[in-house]
């Protein structure tokens, strides 16, 4: 017979993924709602967010390994977000993986004199925020929040018919 607390570790597996999609969503929206906004309120251009999740124990364990074989760790693309500041910490890493959110320094500059925030020289800062980009990490959200939905409905109805057996 399942014990009580091993049927739920299902749930608090589903339950990490649909708090993890919730975050990415919620940062893939702000990121769109703020994709020209040049001024915050500390004066500076939007700095958009990435949503990172790490498995600290896995990650770390596989590091190990991977130095014990002599192979080097490098960033192979400038593009990738290592070493970048920590916005909102995950939390209960006992669950899992944990979901954080990083800020993103890159802006995209353009010339418009014009502009009431244009710097010295003309340009603008805007930040770095790609819409398509953006559109497609929410559907991708979306997806995975869904998919962890079924899981549970899944996990429900297992329970359900044990109980009837």
């Amino acid at each position: 017979m399942l014990s009580p607390i091993r049927s739920l570790s299902s749930f608090r597996t589903a339950a990490r993924g649909l708090e993890a999609q919730r975050v990415a969503l919620g940062v893939a929206t702000e990121n769109i709602a703020n994709a020209t906004t040049t001024r915050t309120a500390d004066g500076a251009a939007y700095r958009p967010k990435r949503v990172v999740q790490t498995a600290a124990t896995a990650g770390r364990r596989f590091e190990a390994v991977l130095r014990q074989t002599g192979l080097p760790l490098q960033k192979t693309d400038p593009r990738h977000l290592g070493g970048a500041a920590r916005l909102r910490p995950g939390s209960g890493a006992e669950l899992g993986p944990t979901t954080e959110v990083v800020g993103d320094d890159r802006e995209r500059l353009e010339y418009d004199p014009a502009h009431p925030d244009a710097d010295a020289d003309g340009y603008v800062h805007y930040p770095d925020v790609n819409v398509v980009d953006e559109m497609a990490r929410m559907i991708s959200a979306n997806r995975i929040y869904e998919a962890n939905l079924t899981s549970v409905k899944a996990a429900k109805e297992m329970i359900k018919r044990s109980l009837e057996i």
